[in-house]
């Protein structure tokens, strides 16, 4: 049985989601600001970017994410929850490129990220409540990890009502 915004469910129109979302990774945010190269490298890729609205009440920014960890691999269509100093978790970004070498750097390189702007982050003690409400009372939101469970990714969505 497919879980709805998770399995095989197909949607008919272009979302903010992967029609599936099989790689859903939390991730510690660290706050960081792109050198002017990485700048250019990032407008670049941006102009190259397939990225579309939803229609006319969904908004999205493009933000730059940089990994110094090249095994660490992200591929385009993954999802990630940011959360910061463990207050507070972040909606999803989808990843919107591939991963981009960042010049002067031999194991750095960076992705564009899709985010939806009209989403709030949510408080993690908050959060930890919902999904334990969901029935996920352990859902690890203070370590960064891939979330396997089809089951917390569709929770982790439904905080956001996504």
């Amino acid at each position: 049985m497919p879980i709805p915004g998770v399995g095989g469910r197909v949607r008919a129109n272009r979302d903010f989601l992967p029609v599936r979302v099989t790689r859903m990774l939390l991730r510690h945010f660290v706050e960081y600001e792109p050198s002017p190269a990485e700048q250019q490298t990032w407008a670049t890729q941006a102009g190259r970017s397939s990225a579309s609205t939803g229609g006319s009440a969904a908004t999205y920014q493009l933000e730059w994410f940089r990994l110094d960890d090249r095994r660490a691999r992200l591929e385009r269509g993954d999802v990630l929850i940011f959360t910061d100093d463990n207050e507070w978790i972040y909606p999803p970004a989808v990843v919107d490129s591939d991963a981009i070498a960042i010049p002067h750097t031999h194991r750095a390189f960076g992705h564009l990220l899709l985010v939806r702007a009209d989403l709030q982050p949510v408080s993690v003690a908050d959060a930890e409540q919902q999904l334990a409400d969901f029935g996920h009372p352990n859902p690890r939101l203070t370590t960064d990890h891939r979330i396997i469970s089809a089951s917390l990714r569709a929770a982790l969505l439904r905080l956001w009502n996504l």
